[in-house]
């Protein structure tokens, strides 16, 4: 099991929610607290330092807490030594009132403030303009007094700021996640299987895929275990496999049609003979383009659900499989992550029989958004924390990046959680389309007479997660428990997280190194049982000699938050009172 030093570490905070560093400098002229602008939406925390900010160091930028605890010695700590509000409220209420007060001695404490700033918000009324309005400063050499600034609620009030602060560890190479090249055999076909596939106009998902030969291989009946499977076995149906091939004595010992096993070389002779064939016509390209062979090309992009996570064992291969590339995925002791990493939604889930099968529609779904193109592209500031390869000089650092990226949100769960609840044929929509949007199911075909109540799935996982005070037994919510109080947001605590799934992308790479475009996607299902087991796909979609460079990416459930503060309440002297609204910073996530 991988330490997470050593792994990749992605800290990742809403953009709008990074602040400045420099906090004691006076851009206003006036005083240091006094600004147009702090660079991110809530103002309120900005003053309060209850925010990241992005800091230099050794190895690269960081993102910095500034809530966290400092000790005298830290460079930052002059910036946050005299915080000009205090915040008082009852943290274990998920929509608490909240008690700004003043604090005088504070404030004048600022090296960088004019006199005139002195004791400036302790009017009562000025202090209410402070927080929410806007006020006029005093004369000063550079400001006039007409010049006006912001309060710090009166952009926001009312309005959700989302909080999605959290931290992922991504395989690393070969310590969390590796890629074996197994070649066991030459091929002795005519032409040669080898040699008739590198033609590079031959693309990978046409070649033979392992888990779908060895299904219909093993399949007993006279009927395929799944319709699409026939133009991934037979190039587009151009060439006769094991289920229908012509043999030599036909009922009644004349030449025709039969039924039998054809061994593996059998297979991928009549496979290399009808590719040659294809590639000399010219016609090779009809069956990835053409309408009637659409399927073929689906096969590019393979999923694992949940529910078959018997095909990812090493083990479930039984058939000769003349090279291919193994990808290993271990054990990920950081699969959760967050404010309650020993608690796992999805594992709860995945191990009752009225929820277990959620798991895959919520997959299904998922591949559909990533595939599709339709999910919201939203700003993050992400530090990258790379580990100190083996072998580096004594002394070496890790490195740090921080960049503004666009993450990418596929869905908001609740919303999709009551959109699949609501029609409960959903399941039946995704799987009878699911080649229309590109992709393909390799499934645990030993289940034929798998048919879940996906409906009834969705209405329980419903119940779970956020509870039903009406039942006869009150059942308890399960999102409370990973869902930070407004005061660990305040802290900077991160948010819970859950790995649902794998993505590898694969692209060839060629001969100065560089990958070129994505060839194939895998997607595979996260363990939720069995979770010591390592995910293991034998890839045999691959050319000789070819190189591959295999990305494998984490889509993962952030158990976020939504907060937003209310009017202020009566005037108190020398303290105001803001009452949150719309729910409140605790509740169900706003964004997953």
């Amino acid at each position: 099991m991988t330490d997470p030093a050593n792994k990749n570490r992605i800290i990742i905070v809403n953009d709008e929610l990074v602040g400045p560093k420099a906090r004691t400098n006076n851009p206003s002229g006036f005083h240091p607290m006094v600004r147009q602008n702090w660079g991110m939406i809530d103002k309120l925390r900005a003053v309060l330092a209850n925010y990241y900010t992005v800091y230099e160091r050794p190895g690269g930028e960081i993102l910095f807490n500034y809530s966290s605890p400092l000790f005298s010695w830290h460079p930052l700590s002059n910036q946050v030594a005299n915080i000009v509000l205090d915040l008082d409220f009852d943290e274990s209420e998920p929509s608490p009132v909240l008690t700004v007060t003043f604090n005088e001695g504070a404030w004048n404490s600022y090296m960088l403030r004019v006199a005139a700033s002195t004791n400036f918000i302790d009017d009562p009324e000025i202090f209410r303009a402070y927080l929410s309005g806007s006020y006029e400063i005093p004369n000063s050499q550079t400001f006039q007094k007409s010049s006006t600034f912001p309060g710090l609620l009166n952009d926001i009030s009312g309005r959700t700021v989302q909080d999605h602060t959290s931290v992922y560890y991504l395989p690393l190479a070969n310590e969390g996640a590796r890629v074996q090249s197994v070649y066991n055999s030459y091929l002795a076909t005519v032409p040669p299987y080898e040699d008739v596939i590198s033609n590079p106009s031959v693309k990978e998902y046409v070649l033979p895929n392992v888990y779908i030969y060895q299904a219909e291989l093993q399949n007993t009946g006279s009927t395929l275990l799944a319709d699409y499977h026939n133009d991934a076995l037979s190039l587009g149906g151009q060439m006769d496999w094991f289920q229908t091939v012509w043999t030599r004595h036909g009922p009644g010992g004349n030449p025709g049609l039969g039924l039998r096993e054809s061994t593996e070389s059998e297979y991928y002779q009549l496979y290399s003979e009808k590719l040659q064939q294809l590639l000399a016509a010219g016609t090779l390209n009809n069956i990835a383009g053409a309408v009637m062979y659409s399927s073929v090309e689906n096969n590019k992009n393979l999923a694992i659900l949940h529910s078959d996570m018997a095909i990812a064992d090493e083990s479930h291969l039984d058939i000769a499989i003349p090279f291919y590339n193994k990808i290993v995925i271990d054990s990920d002791s950081d699969s959760t992550t967050g404010i309650n990493p020993e608690v796992s939604i999805l594992q709860t889930l995945a191990t009752d029989d009225n929820t277990k099968d959620f798991i895959d529609l919520l997959q299904m779904k998922t591949m559909q958004h990533v595939l599709g193109d339709d999910y919201m592209l939203r700003p993050y500031r992400r530090e990258l924390k790379t580990p100190v390869p083996a072998g580096a000089p004594q002394g070496t650092l890790p490195q740090y990046n921080v960049v503004t990226v666009q993450q990418h949100a596929l869905y908001n769960l609740e919303a999709a959680l009551d959109d699949l609840v609501g029609d409960p044929d959903t399941y039946d929509d995704i799987n009878s389309a699911h080649t229309s949007t590109n992709f393909s199911l390799l499934r645990d075909f030993s289940r034929s007479d798998f048919n879940p109540d996906y409906g009834s799935a969705a209405e329980h996982t419903e119940i779970d997660l956020f509870g039903d005070v009406s039942a006869p037994v009150p059942i308890r919510a399960m999102v409370p428990y990973v869902t930070r109080t407004f005061k660990e947001v305040l802290d900077g605590v991160k948010c819970h997280t859950e790995t649902l799934m794998y993505v590898i992308e694969k692209r060839r790479v060629s001969d100065n190194r560089e990958p070129g475009e994505i060839q194939q996607r895998f997607f595979i299902s996260n363990r939720f049982k069995e979770t010591n087991k390592p995910i293991v796909y034998y890839d045999s979609q691959v050319k000789y000699g070819q190189r591959y460079s295999y990305d494998i990416k984490k889509i993962a459930l952030a158990f976020g938050n939504g907060y937003s503060y209310g009017p202020l309440g009566e005037l108190a002297v020398p303290s105001d009172v803001v009452a949150p609204g719309g729910g409140g910073p605790f509740g169900r996530p706003e964004d997953s």
